[in-house]
C-alpha cells in the first residue's frame, strides 16, 4: 500500500517520470485543484514551443504559446483559428520575402485584429483588420508580431525595422 505525505516543496535534482496518460493534480493558493495532463506538461519544453513555417499553414488551439518562424522562398499565409480566450502566438520573420508577401489572417475573413505595430519607430494601427502582412521588399529577417485573442478579438503588437514592413488591413 502506498501513503503519500503532503510536502509544501518539491525539488527534483534528476528526472520526473510519468506513464502514458499520466496526470499531476496540483492544489492551488486558493484551495481549489488544476489537473495537468501530460501533453501540457510537455508543452513546458521551450523547443516545442518553436515551429518553423516552410509553406501554409492554419494554426489550431494546440498550436497556442508557439513562436511561428516564417521561412521560405516563396511566401505564404498563416491562418489563425477562431478566436478563444487566451490563444496566443507569435510571428517571425526569418526568411525576408522578396517576390511576394508573408501574411497572417482571420479565419473566414472577419475584421478582429486590432492593436498597433512599431514600424520604422513609428506606430501603425491595427483597427477592425483580418490581414497582416510582412510586406515583400520591406520586412526584414527579425521583424514579429504576437496575437493574443479575449475569445472575441484578436489583440495584435509588433515590431518591424524597416517602413511598410508591417501592414494592417481589412479586405
Amino acid at each position: 500500500m502506498l501513503t503519500w505525505k503532503k510536502i509544501s516543496e518539491l525539488s527534483i535534482t534528476k528526472r520526473l517520470r510519468f506513464g502514458k496518460n499520466a496526470e499531476m493534480v496540483i492544489e492551488n493558493t486558493d484551495g481549489t485543484k488544476s489537473t495537468v495532463s501530460i501533453d501540457e506538461l510537455a508543452k513546458l519544453d521551450a523547443s516545442s514551443q518553436v515551429e518553423v513555417l516552410t509553406e501554409a499553414a492554419t494554426l489550431t488551439a494546440g498550436d497556442s504559446g508557439k513562436t511561428l518562424i516564417l521561412n521560405s522562398a516563396t511566401e505564404f499565409a498563416v491562418t489563425l483559428p477562431a478566436p478563444a480566450l487566451g490563444l496566443r502566438y507569435r510571428v517571425v520573420v526569418s526568411a525576408a520575402p522578396v517576390g511576394a508577401s508573408y501574411t497572417v489572417v482571420t479565419n473566414g475573413g472577419d475584421n478582429l485584429i486590432d492593436g498597433s505595430a512599431t514600424v520604422a519607430g513609428l506606430v501603425v494601427a491595427a483597427a477592425n483588420e483580418d490581414t497582416i502582412t510582412f510586406t515583400a521588399g520591406a520586412a526584414l529577417s527579425g521583424d514579429w508580431v504576437e496575437l493574443i485573442s479575449d475569445g472575441t478579438n484578436w489583440f495584435v503588437s509588433g515590431q518591424a525595422t524597416a517602413s511598410t514592413g508591417i501592414a494592417f488591413t481589412a479586405t
